[in-house]
């Protein structure tokens, strides 16, 4: 009589278009705490990510040195974001307030 939530949830995402948008997500912030635990905790929040776009993860940096230290652990982060779509991940020097 009744339909499960995780049956029905999926295809309505799915058909609202939302599934996409939500995978993205998940990829922002699956990389975001990969490299707060990589980064010293003076830059843990010295960077945030902007978008995923064919395949390029860019991510904004507030110093040098910041970026730095994510380009050093490039490949670190990169692992296990393949299978999401990321090729490259860009990094570049953007301080914001």
């Amino acid at each position: 009589m009744f339909t499960k939530i995780g049956k029905i949830l999926p295809q309505s995402m799915e058909k609202s278009g939302l599934a996409p948008k939500l995978a993205k997500a998940r990829v922002l912030s699956i990389f975001e705490e990969r490299a707060r635990a990589l980064l010293p905790e003076s830059l843990a929040l010295s960077f945030k990510t902007l978008r995923l776009e064919a395949g390029t993860l860019t991510v904004a940096c507030k110093s040098s040195a910041a970026a730095h230290a994510l380009k050093a652990a490039d490949a670190e982060l990169r692992e296990g974001l393949a299978d999401a779509g990321v090729e490259r991940i860009r990094f570049m020097l953007a301080p914001w307030r």
